[in-house]
């Protein structure tokens, strides 16, 4: 069970995601899904109903753990599961730290909107390099905090290298691949 673009956004406003937060969601599905089509075109068969959605509701409880400090990806899940949104629930529980060990022939919805998540600064696609400066910034506030993001960085440029080693454009030209907004 997949809810549709509108379902999602009704969903986000349910429950009380704050605008910049849905600003970013949007963001993250668009890149998202252009990457999950790009790839299903090279023999990736990656399901583009569930990556729009889980990429929509990816934060949709951060507003929420905002003021919890809660972790929204565990919350998010929780969330989404218990609506009967399960495999939706399961690719949200990725979208920060991938847990499971990656397939090195197949990319995965998680990967894709884990990555997606990682390009998007605010509502803006940036480098990498560039959004995890701006995440050290904001989280780095102890030694800890700052191995767990190096390592998070390191991640998530081998999930970058794989999504891209089937592309033909590469990461730098993201932005101006990606479609206009409708």
């Amino acid at each position: 069970m997949i809810p549709t673009k509108e379902d999602c956004l009704k969903l986000m406003t349910q429950c009380g995601m704050l605008g910049n937060i849905m600003d970013h969601s949007l963001e993250v599905a668009r890149v998202a899904l252009f990457l999950s089509t790009e790839l299903n075109r090279r023999g990736q068969n990656l399901d583009l109903s569930l990556v729009e959605a889980a990429a929509l509701l990816h934060d949709l409880t951060k507003t929420e753990c905002l003021r919890t400090k809660e972790d929204h990806a565990f919350t998010g899940s929780k969330l989404l599961k218990e609506m009967g949104y399960e495999r939706i629930g399961k690719v949200v529980a990725e979208h920060i730290r991938l847990s499971k060990v990656i397939d090195p022939f197949r990319i995965s919805e998680e990967e894709v909107v884990n990555y997606a998540d990682k390009r998007v600064k605010h509502d803006r696609i940036v480098s990498l390099e560039e959004r995890f400066q701006d995440l050290k910034e904001r989280y780095g506030h102890s030694p800890r905090a700052l191995e767990s993001l190096d390592g998070l960085k390191e991640e998530t440029f081998k999930i970058e290298q794989k999504i891209f080693s089937l592309l033909d454009f590469d990461p730098d030209h993201l932005r101006e691949r990606l479609p206009e907004n409708p």
